[in-house]
């Protein structure tokens, strides 16, 4: 088939979780299939990072979309009752380059990452188009309205809340298919089972890359997380761990070391390793290593929604996973056998602190979640299902 992908962020270049699926949907499908690419860039694009998509496109077009541009698109949104995020990706530049992609390349199928993405296909009726709700975004703004501290921030996410009520699901019922990742984002977009166009397909990752090198050896009571820490919800997660749950374990262990792994932490997480037990890395060129060195690998997030690759990855990766309910929603990993759910602060201690006592236990949780990951959590285990859920799709 000739399948077009459109997304508001170019894949491949900026290393964060939507470019990561999007550049694999990319690679996956180029197997069997003609496949181009339309997308927004709010930075230039690295020459080896455009060559690389190149292999695997028949035509790319990218539009540049600069910060401030963006931000002066949301602006014009306040007077509107639309999500501010679908004003703050809003091009027409890119509108007209999917229309020209499609008519040129004779595209038989097109494919909108994100909710974001679907404003540029939903009124395209000439072909059969799917937008991927990849999460569920008034669940996203939901909880980030409910936990957020700031006043400014907690205004601007109650206001993107309310406008987002009913608006995934109208969106949705444009497209010819929606894809979700769970029945949890389901009900969120669409409490009242209005939608009957919709299908579960949630994504993956490289299990193979992150399965740990046979060598490898874990430091005795030294815990990790990583995430992109410019991200409110990764590092809302680690700042609610060091200053809940991290204490509780200090109590019993005070020896424990917590290592933070991401780029561009904001200061408040810099600041953690004034305490020499916490060390704040930054950017690293490869995440692997870190995970196949901690002892046991936390995932406290609370704001976000959908599926969290840095369980996927760490389960791939052999490590003992303490988590909490909602990093498990979008994943369904047995709880007990393949990670441990904390749903208080003490509840999660307690976890963490089991499972660095025990070894025996900690290496069959971690047997079990790699075994789950291998199982169901490859691109490829996901993306032949979303392969044939398009062939159907086309006339």
């Amino acid at each position: 088939m000739r399948l077009l992908f459109v997304t508001y962020r170019f894949p491949a270049y900026s290393g964060d979780a939507t470019s990561n699926t999007v550049f694999n949907l990319v690679k996956y499908f180029s197997r069997d299939h003609e496949v181009s690419l339309v997308g927004l860039a709010p930075a230039p694009i690295p020459k080896e990072a455009r060559d690389q998509l190149t292999r695997y496109c028949r035509r790319i077009e990218v539009v540049a979309w600069p910060k401030w541009r963006g931000a002066l698109s949301a602006a014009r949104g306040l007077f509107s009752s639309e999500p501010l995020q679908m004003w703050y990706f809003r091009s027409k530049v890119l509108a007209e380059k999917v229309k020209q992609v499609i008519a040129e390349e004779r595209i038989e199928i097109a494919y909108g990452y994100h909710l974001r993405s679907g404003q540029f296909l939903a009124d395209l009726n000439s072909i059969p188009r799917v937008i991927a709700i990849q999460p569920a975004q008034i669940l996203h703004f939901g909880r980030r309205y409910e936990l957020t501290h700031n006043l400014v921030m907690r205004a601007i996410y109650g206001m993107e809340y309310r406008r987002l009520i009913g608006y995934e699901a109208d969106l949705a019922q444009k497209f010819t298919s929606c894809l979700l990742i769970s029945e949890k984002d389901r009900n969120a977009i669409d409490p009242d089972h209005r939608l009957h166009n919709f299908f579960y397909n949630p994504h993956g990752t490289d299990v193979d890359s992150f399965a740990p090198p046979p060598d490898a050896v874990r430091d005795k009571n030294s815990l990790v997380f990583c995430g992109a820490m410019y991200m409110d919800t990764n590092f809302d997660a680690v700042l609610h761990f060091c200053r809940s749950i991290l204490p509780l374990i200090w109590a019993k262990r005070p020896e424990v070391r917590f290592t933070i792994v991401g780029k561009r932490p904001p200061q408040s997480v810099l600041k953690l390793a004034e305490d020499p037990r916490i060390s704040v890395t930054g950017f690293v060129e490869d995440v692997r290593p870190y995970l196949w060195k901690a002892s046991v690998g936390v995932n406290p997030i609370r704001m976000a929604a959908g599926l969290q690759n840095k369980l996927l990855e760490g389960l791939a990766a052999g490590l003992p996973m303490v988590i909490s309910a909602e990093a498990n929603e979008g994943i369904h990993a047995p709880e007990h056998k393949a990670v441990r759910i904390g749903r208080t602060s003490e509840e999660f201690a307690a976890h963490v602190l089991e499972l660095l006592s025990n070894q025996t236990e900690a290496k069959a949780m971690a047997a079990e979640g790699m075994a789950y990951v291998q199982s169901r959590w490859s691109w490829e285990h996901n993306f032949r299902s979303l392969e044939e859920h398009l062939d159907k799709l086309v006339v």
